[in-house]
């Protein structure tokens, strides 16, 4: 309920002003002089005033004055005196007031501007917020978390994100790297720009050339008009390659061309095209072990990676978990349209103890499914996570050494009998 504070000298408009906003279930307190209302306001923290001019001992400038400048600027104010004249309307719009009316007025119009007062204070607060969030957002730990290696992590964003250079960002698979992507683009000089992706494993061969570089009309069958490609498409902006490691070496010739002269030249034409496009680009494997492999050209593999990023697995930054499966329950009891109140500290002890092998993108995953198992607030029972396999045989042994294993049986075959069942249960 809306607490409305009414200042004025006069007991009856005070009384009639009190019994309107009752009737339409508002809070009210009164207050009958300047020095009264002032203190009055300290302890009922009233969502609107409405207040009388002339008042006796402090009269209504000097009270507004001292609401605006001492107590609280958002206040809103709502002017009401018999003295109605345009120049003490300005003065007190000037000053901060919300409205002003002119006594006697109609019931209907005070009650209009209470309201319209009250709407206007409800949005300021909501921008206010929003604000706020973006600000998180900006500081990016409302995205990533807290531990150390986030930290670490938005530090590194932070000292180049607001450069032009080529970036690289390396992780497993689910680790979040196309996030971080993002957040470098939305900090980055050229936010407002294009902002373009493209999975270089998803495109076939035949056609990655086409994609990336655009094409002219009548370049090969069933071109029917020219098309831009991707860099040109995000020239002035960011072009974000995911997954770089797939690009085969044929287009990674052309994309190096590209990288060195910030040229492009489409299919079926010979005029170069000048871009200036800032690239990022993501990979799941090591890319220099590709070019020791000889997957991956050593001359681009140093173009791209001017500055390189390396996302640690979940696993090796736990103390994110929490914030994480909070933030994906907001986001699913949003799309879910779901009432659930949260996690048990049960449920979020279970989370932060399992090992994540498909990383950010799992927790997601294991967050929604709970939600819709969860009845009122998710619970460890209510979260289905998957058995990792063991990744050395020794996880498999109910005891810490070989040794001690082997003792509790007679021969070797029913040792590897033993263990066999094991393994082929988790794997299982």
């Amino acid at each position: 309920m809306k607490k409305i504070l009414v200042v004025d000298d006069n007991i009856d408009t005070m009384s009639n002003i009190e019994e309107l906003l009752e009737i339409h279930n508002y809070n009210v307190a009164t207050a009958s002089n300047g020095k009264t209302a002032l203190d009055k306001i300290k302890s009922y923290n009233p969502d609107c005033v409405i207040l009388d001019m002339k008042l006796p001992i402090m009269d209504g400038w000097t009270v507004m004055d001292k609401l605006k400048t001492e107590i609280d600027n958002g206040l809103i104010i709502i002017v009401i005196t018999a003295f109605g004249q345009v120049s003490s309307a300005v003065r007190a719009i000037k000053k901060g007031a919300f409205d002003f009316i002119e006594k006697p007025f109609n019931n209907e119009v005070l009650l209009i501007s209470v309201t319209r007062g009250l709407s206007n204070q409800k949005i300021k607060k909501e921008l206010f917020d929003l604000k706020q969030s973006l600000l998180k957002i900006d500081d990016g730990e409302e995205i990533f978390g807290k531990s150390s290696e986030t930290k670490n992590l938005i530090k590194q964003i932070k000292s180049v994100s607001g450069t032009d250079i080529s970036i690289l960002i390396e992780g497993e698979t689910g680790s979040g790297k196309e996030i971080v992507a993002d957040f470098i683009q939305r900090t980055s000089q050229r936010k407002n720009k294009q902002y373009i992706k493209v999975d270089c494993g998803a495109i076939p061969e035949s056609l990655i050339e086409s994609e990336l570089f655009g094409f002219e009309k009548g370049a090969f069958t069933g071109a029917h008009q020219k098309k831009p490609g991707k860099f040109q498409t995000a020239d002035g902006g960011t072009l974000f390659l995911d997954e770089i490691g797939n690009l085969p070496l044929s287009q990674q010739r052309r994309l190096l061309r590209v990288v060195e002269y910030k040229t492009i030249t489409p299919l079926g034409s010979k005029n170069e095209i000048k871009i200036n496009t800032r690239l990022i680009c993501a990979s799941n494997e090591n890319l220099f072990k590709l070019v020791s492999e000889g997957k991956f050209r050593e001359d681009l593999f140093y173009r791209l990676s001017e500055y390189t990023i390396s996302v640690s697995p979940l696993r090796k930054r736990l103390d994110d978990i929490p914030h994480l499966a909070k933030t994906f329950f907001k986001e699913g009891r949003d799309e879910l349209n779901s009432n659930l109140e949260g996690f048990s500290d049960a449920a979020i002890q279970k989370l932060t103890k399992y090992e994540w092998p498909g990383n950010v993108r799992q927790l997601r995953n294991i967050v929604r499914r709970a939600m819709l198992a969860a009845k009122i607030k998710i619970k460890p029972e209510d979260i289905n996570l998957p058995i990792a396999i063991a990744s050395d045989i020794n996880d498999i042994f109910m005891d810490s050494s070989i040794e001690v294993f082997l003792d509790k049986f007679s021969n070797i075959k029913e040792a590897l009998s033993s263990i066999s069942d094991k393994f082929e249960k988790q794997l299982l």
